[in-house]
């Protein structure tokens, strides 16, 4: 008797279908797909990641620039809230006297001298303004006739004082002016002889607005006092002031 189909096929496990056991594993490739059975096919979430190292010296630059950074908006910062708290006004200048006591020409020589006296004012409560340096000059018909330097001084906040400057021509005692040495001398024997002359009195001043002894803003004072008309009442000798256009412009 033949066996049955069935019974064959029990005994004799056909070739054309392996085990289920000896199927080879499927292949997987892409990233995040962790491969267990493949040692050389390692999962990408256990590669190793490269790491870097900040230098000591890089760190130090970093921390000395933040520091700078720091110290410079702190400096400004301060600046600014010292500005908005106390806030500075400029002086005021204005002529108390002017003359010329001594008016001599002679053999076309002139030798003559200036007297000059400025109030300055200074409206700040909170503000010392220092004058480091003063320069005035004697100005006739836009030419300089002398200049004077004025020692440093100081005018407290609210306070005022007044400043004295000579001008002489010429600047040496012994010599004079001649009548081809300066332009303006022409002109200035003429007034003379019509009773009148005007003249202008410039100033640059470097000076410091000052609140205590840390904080100082230095700024440069530019004055001018015009129209200073001097009268001389006698035909010969020096003349004085009329009095008039006693304030004096201030420019930045």
């Amino acid at each position: 008797m033949s066996r049955s189909v069935d019974e064959e096929s029990k005994g004799h496990p056909s070739n054309d279908h392996p085990p289920y056991q000896e199927l080879a594993q499927p292949y997987h490739d892409g990233p995040g797909y962790s491969n267990k059975y493949n040692p050389a096919y390692p999962s990408s979430n256990k590669l190793p990641v490269p790491t870097t190292e900040n230098k000591p010296s890089n760190t130090f630059c970093c921390v000395v620039l933040c520091l700078m950074v720091a110290l410079i908006f702190g400096a400004v910062l301060l600046s600014l809230l010292l500005w908005f708290l106390v806030g500075s006004v400029v002086p005021s200048f204005e002529i108390q006297m002017f003359s010329i006591p001594n008016f001599n020409f002679t053999d076309t020589k002139l030798k003559a001298n200036w007297e000059v006296r400025l109030n300055i004012k200074n409206p700040n409560r909170k503000l010392d303004i220092s004058f480091d340096q003063t320069e005035s000059s004697l100005v006739y018909k836009n030419f300089i006739v002398d200049t004077s330097l004025v020692d440093s001084f100081q005018v407290e906040r609210g306070e005022e004082m007044d400043m004295d400057t000579d001008f002489f021509v010429p600047a040496s005692d012994d010599t004079y002016y001649s009548t081809t040495e300066a332009p303006w001398v022409k002109d200035m024997l003429e007034e003379r002889r019509k009773g009148s002359m005007v003249f202008e009195v410039r100033i640059i001043a470097t000076a410091a607005f000052m609140a205590g002894e840390f904080w100082r803003r230095p700024t440069t004072l530019k004055v001018a006092c015009v129209e200073l008309k001097v009268d001389f009442p006698a035909p010969t000798g020096g003349g004085s002031w009329n009095g008039d256009k006693k304030e004096c412009m201030l420019f930045h």
